[in-house]
């Protein structure tokens, strides 16, 4: 018979057989349950000292000792509410220690273009709809990639229709063509670094969120998931969008 629920329920194996037992026969007797469940006599005591305060097993003394007999198996169902209730109350306990711990720091990294792609796509799924994405894009020689501006192309068409807001820091020497592009986009806001201005890689800013890409022969994206890191790096853009021109 299956008694893993009995022991999720906190009945050691003993206990689980005492209790099978007692079911069977009704009633019993210390000496009888040892004879026949094979189990030590310190055991059993043990045992059914701990089924009578779980509630699993009740007694009764006559002229030869305690008479022991199973509770009925629904409190099996009681139990398993009532330990559905106590879960019920530490769950708002639980969930304002989890507020108060320090800032937590999850990192991820991406290889490969498949790796690349995916990251794109997690931007614009995580980034929730109508909120902004601060962009600082890659200098000219990245973009001159085709499947780069392909791919880009089609993850900034699933972006408009989230209608997240862009903001996208760019090297000027791309301000007639990948520029021109994205100025046309509805909910995308162009500015361009002053010439001299080169960004060997494309860094994204949302939420707690940063990601940083990295376009070589095979492409790399570090993920940074911080709070305060998030901040300090939507500071430097706003610092970079200042001086940046239309």
């Amino acid at each position: 018979m299956e008694t893993s629920a009995l022991k999720e329920l906190g009945l050691t194996e003993n206990e689980v057989t005492i209790y099978f037992f007692l079911l069977k026969v009704g009633e019993s007797t210390t000496g009888l349950i040892i004879k026949e469940t094979g189990i030590s006599n310190s055991r059993v005591y043990e045992s059914l000292n701990s089924l009578a305060k779980k509630g699993f097993v009740s007694y009764n003394i006559q002229r030869n000792g305690k008479h022991f007999q199973a509770t009925n198996p629904k409190i099996l169902l009681e139990k398993e509410e009532e330990r559905k209730n106590k879960l019920k109350k530490l769950i708002p306990e639980l969930v304002s220690m989890t507020n108060l711990r320090e800032i937590e720091t999850n990192t991820a990294v991406y290889e490969g273009y498949e790796g690349f792609k995916t990251a794109f796509k997690k931007i614009i799924d995580d980034c929730p709809k109508d909120k902004e994405i601060f962009i600082l894009g890659f200098s000219e020689q990245q973009y001159k990639t085709e499947s780069l501006r392909l791919f880009l192309e089609n993850m900034n068409l699933k972006s408009s229709a989230k209608k997240q807001k862009l903001k996208i820091i760019l090297d000027k020497s791309v301000k007639e063509t990948l520029g021109r592009d994205r100025e046309k986009e509805k909910f995308t806001e162009v500015k361009y670094m002053p010439k001299g201005y080169v960004s060997p890689g494309a860094i994204d800013i949302f939420e707690d969120y940063v990601y940083i890409f990295l376009w070589e022969e095979r492409p790399f994206v570090f993920m940074i998931k911080n709070k305060k890191i998030a901040e300090s790096f939507k500071q430097y853009f706003t610092l970079l969008w200042k001086i940046a021109k239309k």
